[in-house]
């Protein structure tokens, strides 16, 4: 055999090892452009286009370049079917640029397709349910409608989802096809669910969560037989997430265990640690700078009573509150007993008190109404003007508020209403006869995109023969951040001999407020109040007017606000500053 010259090896080496670099060297850049379409259609087209998607990867050559430029008319058509494009027409264009390669596709997306007959039928248990049917009424095909992937996938998921959750849980798409007559630009859907046999719920069984049995079951707003429904079973996960004794809170129906069509459901619970600390800092026109420490028992025994305490102190006021709270069995969810006490120290402008306070109130949900019977003594000393008094009060009253909106912390659209009414009777542990009513709304409107009107108002009325004794605490002032800006808080009412603001027996208060959002999580306002503290229902109303601004944080609205005291010699103006949730 001929023996190879040495030389020859060194050759195919050299070559060998030059074949990476010149790899390399032919690596090229690319340019992509696409012309015709735009929107999601454009963007579903750069999603499958290999020449967008490899454009910027390493190791792309020529050959590369040329074989991917091959596969793009038809990468193009698949993209744009969806969007009911099913004669799509391309002019493809690759050039050598000197910078690298240009690719061009000029898109004729063509007519698109039609739906010219929708076949969706439900069989089945399920097929005179008018739950199921207003769901197949709603579902988004109809004929005359261009055809849209997307919006086929999504009927055929919603009604199966809808059948599922109302208890059809073995419900099933015996037929599901989509058509399309490419030649004559037309399409036919064809479903048809077979929902089975509708399932109910059992009987509900917890582990964990150290809590008596009767009041964990309490939880349970269903009986074992009832429909099976999905949102029956979110119902019960969120009240008991929403109770406050579980850190984490599963709810699982068991198929496995089901007999004669009824599931079992298993609840497991982990609890909170019962102890809950909080503290916080801060200012308030209103208040000035401020302090608040508190403790809470969430799970004081199996029963679930719960127990906290709090100090807070600005520098107007003081206070040192208790409460002691018993869920009630018929709603454990909404409803409950609690005790409270209270000691306060106030000293706000021409007024100061000590006041001592024992209570109990009954708080249950009615009719979406919070409902609120209460019955309190009160033992306050106080001298306010030219009167030193030392008052008890026993006070039974009722309080109704009703928030509509779902949105509490920033509100687009959203009310919320507040009545109130108490009093007591001289001589049945009280020094003095009266009747207290008031009402508080608040109405938030949206006029376009990023505008609202906010407006709030506010109605009260004290009905006795022996104003005089009454304390500071039931007396009206106005005035401040949440009355009329522009005064000083409790700065406006009636005043005695001495000049001193003593308070009144009527309040009249009303709000107008323009927002706009100005850029991001920023807003501007102008506003307008009016209100005051009266003895009679002709005295004058105050006026106030400035602009606002306001930023948006996750637990409400930091409000900035420069108002005038339009009713003023010289119109003063004052700086208003709080944070707080809409409604």
């Amino acid at each position: 055999m001929k023996q190879i010259p040495s030389r020859w090896h060194w050759t195919w080496l050299i070559t060998l090892c030059l074949l990476p670099l010149l790899a390399v060297a032919q690596e090229t850049t690319l340019r992509v452009q696409i012309e015709g379409v735009e929107g999601e259609r454009l963007d579903n087209v750069r999603a499958l286009l290999g020449m967008e998607r490899q454009r910027q990867e390493p190791g792309l050559t020529p050959l590369r370049v040329r074989r991917l430029h091959g596969q793009a008319a038809e990468e193009i058509q698949t993209a744009l079917e969806p969007f009911g494009h099913y004669q799509v027409g391309v002019q493809a264009e690759l050039s050598r640029q000197r910078d690298g390669w240009l690719a061009r596709y000029v898109i004729d997306p063509g007519p698109r397709v039609e739906l010219e007959e929708v076949d969706v039928q439900l069989r089945g248990a399920g097929e005179t349910d008018p739950r199921l049917q207003a769901a197949l009424a709603a579902l988004p095909l109809s004929r005359g409608q261009p055809l849209l992937h997307s919006r086929y996938e999504e009927a055929r998921r919603d009604l199966l989802q809808q059948a599922l959750g109302l208890g059809y849980l073995d419900a099933r798409y015996s037929t599901h096809r989509l058509e399309v007559d490419v030649d004559r630009n037309r399409a036919r859907v064809v479903l048809v669910l077979e929902t089975g046999a509708r399932y109910e719920l059992g009987a509900v069984s917890f582990q964990g969560g150290d809590l008596r049995e009767e009041l964990l079951q309490a939880y349970v707003r269903f009986e074992p037989g009832a429909e099976y429904s999905t949102r029956q079973l979110l119902d019960l996960q969120r009240s008991l997430e929403d109770s406050d004794y579980f850190a984490r809170v599963q709810v699982q129906p068991e198929r496995d265990q089901v007999e004669d069509r009824r599931i079992p459901v298993s609840v497991e619970l982990t609890p909170r640690r019962p102890n809950r600390y909080t503290a916080g800092i801060g200012y308030g026109t209103d208040t000035g700078a401020r302090f608040r420490l508190g403790w809470e028992n969430r799970r004081l025994n199996r029963s679930g009573h719960q127990m906290g305490a709090e100090y807070r102190v600005s520098e107007i006021r003081e206070t040192v509150t208790g409460r002691y709270r018993i869920p009630l069995l018929a709603r454990p969810q909404s409803d409950f007993l609690e005790f409270h006490s209270l000691y306060g120290r106030e000293d706000i402008r021409d007024a100061e008190s000590t006041k001592y306070v024992l209570g109990a109130s009954h708080s249950v949900l009615w009719k979406r109404w919070r409902r609120v019977l209460s019955l309190t003594f009160q033992q306050e000393d106080f001298t306010i003007g030219l009167t030193d008094e030392n008052t008890a009060l026993l006070m039974p009253g009722i309080n109704m508020q009703r928030v509509w909106g779902r949105e509490r912390l920033i509100a687009t659209r959203g009310a919320r209403l507040q009545l109130d009414l108490k009093g007591a009777q001289e001589g049945a542990l009280s020094d003095v006869s009266f009747v207290q009513s008031q009402a508080d709304a608040k109405l938030i409107v949206p006029l376009g995109e990023g505008l609202r009107l906010i407006s709030r108002g506010t109605l009260g009325g004290i009905y006795t023969d022996d104003f005089e004794r009454l304390p500071p605490s039931i007396r009206y002032f106005a005035g401040g951040d949440q009355s009329v800006r522009g005064y000083d808080y409790n700065s406006l009412g009636p005043r005695d001999a001495s000049g001193e603001v003593i308070g009144g027996r009527y309040l009249v208060v009303g709000s107008l407020e323009l927002e706009r959002q100005i850029r991001g999580n920023w807003r501007a306002a102008l506003f307008f109040d009016t209100g005051n503290a009266l003895d009679r229902w002709d005295e004058s109303l105050k006026q106030g007017a400035g602009v606002g601004l306001r930023w948006e944080t996750p637990i409400g609205l930091v409000r900035v606000d420069l108002a005038t005291a339009l009713s003023e010699d010289g119109n003063p103006w004052r700086l208003h500053l709080t944070l707080g949730p809409d409604l």
